[in-house]
């Protein structure tokens, strides 16, 4: 989410004294500060800054340490600022206060107040947050006196030190600063300092996942913003990114999609193309979007993002960490693992060096990476980095959060995938366990766990258990979601592979039919899946023996898979092998042969010619050649698929087949 805060600019009512050159002079400076707190309250922050440095020619006129030479930098600061200009920002600011001499008036010590805070809020907005918190508190403590001004700066800077609290990830600690700035806020006109501090109280609500709460406080800023400064103003454009983030939490990706493209549009036209606020708008469409399955369309936006943080930042910033993090995320979907790799240790690397090796960001890293290990079932590499994720996050979020139980889900499909069932069983308990106690036992965020513990119950031969949590898990998800939501695919899929492996293929049928339907009501964010279902009922036709049925199934499958992977990708060569399979049990020798051929170029090409699903299809492809008397050509290729397999290290105990539901 966006937090809401703005920085205070300085406008201090002066006399017209001296000649009438120098009265001028003053009268234009007074003019240009006006415009500028004009244009930067509309959101025009070029044009303002464009005001504030004619004032600041004016300015230093006067001399290196008049008073108004630091008010001038002061507002430049500000409007550089808002503009995502952040290093020229800081460089103003540092100017003024190496100007400001302050007194012991209130009007100095407030001045002085607003030049701390605004450059807390600038280290806030470039990862320096621990450097943050002692200027505002020594902000705070200037802001002190009695009068309503001081008052008023005071509340303003309680709610910026809020925003921190809420960036560090402590909405306990923020919560109350948030409240006490509002108590001044009950008898005042509604104001955009009002929207901005209910912005940040619903990010707090948000955090504490009291969503309707947050609803109600992201939907009134929005109201206070279009209201008061217009549709188009980058503050509105906040409240829309908050309130968007808050239905994508709550899987309500429909309402957030609109929403988010109305604030893109928005900042485009009003802050410019390489803004950061923009950034982090396309990185959160982006991330939608890729859980949608419209992965191309996501990794423009992320790329994106990485450009405008890269050039606002520097490569290797800690804002591009974020980038790189989703773009591992978006490779992995993808299955292209080397590429995923790259970006995730990308993403670790910058984490790490910035913030260190035990911090929550540093424990995402190390949970993505060793996801991307299990799926390539490199089982001894991905635990390590399951359980040093889990000890940042205990540490960090306590033993009973979500942030531990996703860790504690990567170990369960460890344990499940190296026939470690009691250990699997237990930690799956205790995933579900805690998706209970924080959501309640009849929410649908319970069902991922739901179905772990039932994967566990199956690995350990007990299906009637595994089938009655897996039922448990389905009545709680059409009940939620209804009886069409795509998040009911992956219980029916489970019970579908549960029916299929106990030989009851007529109701397996009926499962994998329904998740068909479903997939294509949603056809472009459930391709892929629909693509995978396709497959399953094609399997289960061909283990029924009822192979004409299966052929359209892994016939349409393989049009998806080449649409939307390409033509060489894996997945298609996988295809390409049940389809020889089945028209070899057909007797349709001549299909057969040409779709193992394919699959061998396919493989060949992208796993090498050495990779044991290269061995697996030679010795497919030699079962043909000796069902149609071409025995010496078998003999050939089976002599080089026992020579690839002889070459390779024997694979881990357990296999690597069956659901694992994700819990990032």
């Amino acid at each position: 989410m966006r937090l809401g805060g703005r920085r205070r600019w300085v406008i201090l009512l002066v006399c017209a004294c001296g000649a009438i050159r120098a009265e001028s002079q003053e009268e234009r400076w007074v003019k240009l500060q006006s415009e500028g707190a004009r244009l930067r309250e509309q959101g025009k922050y070029e044009d303002a800054r464009g005001a504030y440095e004619q004032a600041l020619r004016v300015a230093e006129a006067w001399g290196s340490a008049d008073s108004r030479l630091a008010q001038t930098l002061n507002n430049l600061a500000a409007s550089c600022y808002d503009g995502g200009h952040y290093t020229e920002a800081e460089s103003y600011y540092r100017r003024a206060l190496d100007i400001w001499q302050p007194d012991q008036s209130a009007d100095a010590r407030r001045i002085l107040a607003s030049l701390w805070g605004n450059l807390a809020a600038l280290y806030v907005a470039t990862a320096r947050a621990e450097q943050a918190e002692p200027l505002y508190r020594k902000a705070i403590g200037l802001a002190d006196q009695p009068d309503e001004e001081s008052t008023a700066l005071r509340a303003t800077l309680t709610g910026d030190l809020a925003e921190l609290y809420l960036k560090q990830g402590r909405p306990g600690d923020a919560e109350p600063l948030l409240l006490r700035a509002l108590d001044g806020e009950d008898n005042q006109p509604e104001s955009s300092k009002l929207g901005l501090l209910l912005n940040n109280l619903g990010a707090v609500y948000q955090m504490q996942r009291r969503y309707r709460e947050a609803e109600t406080d992201y939907q009134r800023a929005l109201r206070i913003h279009e209201r008061l400064l217009g549709p188009e103003h980058p503050k509105t454009a906040t409240s829309l990114s908050n309130l968007a983030d808050l239905y994508h939490a709550q899987g309500r990706e429909a309402q957030a999609i609109p929403l988010l493209r109305r604030a893109i549009e928005i900042d485009e036209k009003a802050l410019g193309p390489m803004h950061p606020d923009l950034a982090t708008r396309l990185n959160n469409l982006g991330g939608i979007l890729m859980n949608q399955g419209s992965l191309d369309e996501a990794e423009q936006l992320y790329r994106r993002a990485l450009g405008i943080w890269e050039k606002a930042f520097g490569a290797g910033s800690v804002e591009t960490a974020v980038a790189w993090n989703n773009l591992g995320d978006l490779d992995l979907k993808r299955k292209q693992y080397v590429d995923a790799e790259v970006c995730d240790r990308r993403a670790l690397e910058i984490w790490t060096r910035h913030l260190g090796g035990d911090t929550p960001q540093a424990a995402v890293a190390l949970h993505n990476l060793a996801d991307l290990y299990s799926v390539q079932a490199r089982y001894g590499d991905a635990e390590p980095l399951y359980r040093h994720a889990l000890e940042i996050r205990e540490k960090a979020f306590g033993p009973e959060s979500l942030e531990a139980a996703a860790s504690l889900n990567g170990l369960t499909g460890i344990y499940l995938r190296t026939d470690r069932k009691g250990e699997a069983e237990t930690a799956a308990r205790r995933v579900l366990a805690i998706h209970e106690k924080m959501f309640g036992p009849d929410d649908a965020k319970v069902v991922p766990a739901l179905g772990n513990l039932a994967e566990a119950f199956a690995r350990q031969g007990r299906a009637e258990a595994a089938q009655s949590v897996w039922r448990r898990a389905l009545a709680i998800g059409e009940k939620s979601l209804g009886p069409e939501s795509s998040l009911l695919l992956p219980v029916l899929k489970s019970l579908a592979l549960v029916a299929r492996d106990r030989g009851h293929y007529t109701e397996a049928e009926g499962l994998l039919q329904r998740m068909i339907a479903i997939a294509e009501k949603n056809a472009g964010p459930q391709e892929l899946v629909l693509a995978s279902t396709l497959n399953l009922l094609g399997d289960t036709y061909r283990d029924d023996g009822r192979f004409a049925a299966a052929e359209p199934y892994y016939q349409r499958s393989l049009a998806i898979w080449d649409r939307r992977l390409g033509e060489t990708h894996p997945a298609v060569a996988a295809e390409c092998n049940r389809l020889a399979v089945l028209y070899q049990k057909l007797r349709r020798m001549d299909d057969a042969e040409s779709f193992y051929r394919r699959a061998l170029a396919i493989l060949e090409i992208h796993d090498g010619p050495d990779h044991p699903d290269v061995a697996t299809t030679l010795l497919n492809y030699a079962g043909l050649l000796r069902q149609v008397k071409r025995k010496g050509e078998a003999q050939r290729l089976e002599e080089r698929a026992r020579a690839i397999l002889a070459s390779r290290t024997p694979p881990p105990d357990g296999d690597a087949t069956g659901p694992i539901s994700s819990i990032r």
